[in-house]
């Protein structure tokens, strides 16, 4: 199981984001395409009117299809986020991201930071476990610029977004578009300042997030996941999707008593950031 190094630890410190290379191999992340693109299908036929738009996110993905479960706690991917983010920790949103080809030079989506305005006022010292973060999966392509890519600026997590917001389709400085392949992934806080720039390829950009949370938080895009969701589950995604069983009470979501034992069940490391 891969684990965070010390220039890993170094760079989210300081620069604010992860690019991890092949974590899933191009095999695997053909099938989580396929999933995705069945969810999709489906979304579209009940939602005919998004493909006009071009640019749309589906919700709640983990709810739609058992077909991504395999990396809400992928083997190639589950220590580092254990080191990024301990062992008290949530999904707390599950999301297919869909970029058609587009026209013009305008961003996709804007420059800005996760969660509102709530989460966009808090910045934790740089060495502190992080409130939530995003782990994006690249299941298509991007080598190049305005390809529907995922645009950064490192080290804007340690600064507030400006007042008046930021301009959608002008870069801040220092700010780039990330060159991704099939299988990479990228892992940035809510307060990383981004946006998705122009498609000008004629593919069809899709990826797949999750949100990673301390379990006190709040879950994003659901307040408890369905019975029915759980029950295809394994002990530990179950816990991941903040199942704590019959008998709790809400104090069990900042201490939960078998919490350790849970989410490092089967895991060959000792428990970080207990």
């Amino acid at each position: 199981m891969n684990r965070l190094s010390k220039s890993m630890r170094q760079k989210w410190q300081d620069q604010g984001y992860l690019h991890l290379k092949n974590v899933i191999s191009k095999d695997e992340a053909a099938g989580y395409l396929d999933a995705a693109n069945e969810v999709i299908e489906g979304y579209e036929a009940e939602n005919p009117k998004v493909r006009k738009g071009g640019v749309y996110t589906i919700i709640q993905t983990l709810f739609r299809t058992d077909g991504i479960d395999g990396l809400m706690d992928h083997p190639n991917l589950f220590g580092i986020i254990l080191d990024l983010m301990g062992p008290y920790l949530q999904i707390m949103g599950s999301q297919i991201y869909v970029r058609y080809p587009s026209e013009g030079k305008r961003n996709l989506s804007g420059w800005h930071t996760d969660a509102g305005r709530s989460l966009a006022q808090i910045r934790v010292a740089p060495d502190s476990l992080p409130l939530n973060f995003k782990i994006q999966f690249f299941l298509t392509d991007i080598p190049e610029e305005n390809h529907a890519n995922f645009c950064l600026v490192p080290r804007s997590h340690h600064r507030p977004v400006p007042e008046g917001s930021l301009s959608r389709n002008e870069t801040p400085p220092g700010g780039f578009q990330l060159i991704a392949e099939v299988g990479d992934c990228a892992i940035f806080p809510n307060t990383l300042w981004h946006a998705v720039a122009p498609n000008h390829s004629d593919i069809v950009r899709r990826s797949i997030t999750f949100r990673y949370g301390q379990m006190w938080c709040r879950p994003y895009d659901y307040e408890k996941c369905p019975e029915d969701v759980l029950a295809r589950m394994t002990t530990r995604q179950r816990r991941l999707m903040g199942d704590l069983g019959e008998c709790y009470t809400a104090t069990d979501y900042f201490k939960p008593k078998d919490q350790i034992e849970v989410i490092m069940d089967g895991l060959d490391f000792e428990c970080p950031n207990i």
